[in-house]
């Protein structure tokens, strides 16, 4: 066997040496390293989000009812956080029909208080126990989620120890008609089944008196 003269033993140890380095530069890929920022433990911060800026909608109140071009929407807005990011997004798109559940029977109640100054004294208790059945008789009907914000925020666990979480905010909206159409549909079944005429007539002002405010 002959002996690689010079020329053989540079190629080979090339060869040899750029196989080394691309098999570590795979290698390496594999791993996902971060350098942990020194702070507090406890110390939060975002390392990643869905848009450079917080929208300005996801400062806004958790229940609203607003007019836009001349139509009324119920809006509704979840702040959720999860180490899952997808298990964040079920669970806030669950929150939102939750929250528009609760901000509806609190609009009925509402409504009904400011309405019922002007009824007969003497339905008011029997109209106060009806306002609950109602109440819990609003379905959430054409809520559509229209904006979603998230953030991937590092939290300092240890001195060199970190983990993540994920923060979701969704927003979601509805058309105030389907409230106020599920509400009178509602008040409708209580209706039938009051027996007096008397007492049917007065709840019937009181229905719209109500609805007069739907038009504001």
């Amino acid at each position: 066997m002959k002996k690689m003269n010079i020329i053989q033993f540079g190629i080979l140890f090339a060869f040899l040496f750029s196989l080394f380095y691309m098999t570590s530069c795979s290698k390496k890929s594999l791993v996902k390293t971060e350098k942990v920022k020194k702070g507090k433990i406890g110390e939060e911060q975002v390392v990643e989000k869905s848009t450079e800026r917080v929208p300005k909608w996801a400062f806004d109140s958790e229940f609203q009812v607003v007019k836009e071009k001349g139509e009324k929407f119920i809006i509704v807005k979840v702040d959720i956080a999860d180490k899952d990011r997808r298990a964040a997004e079920r669970i806030a798109e669950g929150d939102l029909r939750k929250r528009v559940a609760e901000g509806t029977k609190t609009l009925v109640n509402s409504q009904f208080v400011e309405a019922l100054s002007g009824t007969d004294e003497t339905f008011s208790q029997s109209f106060k126990s009806y306002v609950g059945t109602v109440a819990d008789n609003v379905p959430v009907i054409g809520l559509i989620v229209t904006d979603t914000y998230w953030e991937k925020i590092q939290r300092i666990k240890s001195k060199d120890e970190v983990e993540y979480y994920y923060r979701v905010v969704k927003r979601a909206k509805m058309p105030y008609e389907n409230y106020a159409d599920a509400r009178d549909n509602a008040w409708k079944e209580v209706l039938q089944k009051i027996e007096t005429d008397r007492e049917r007539e007065e709840l019937l002002k009181l229905i719209e008196s109500m609805k007069s405010g739907d038009e504001v």
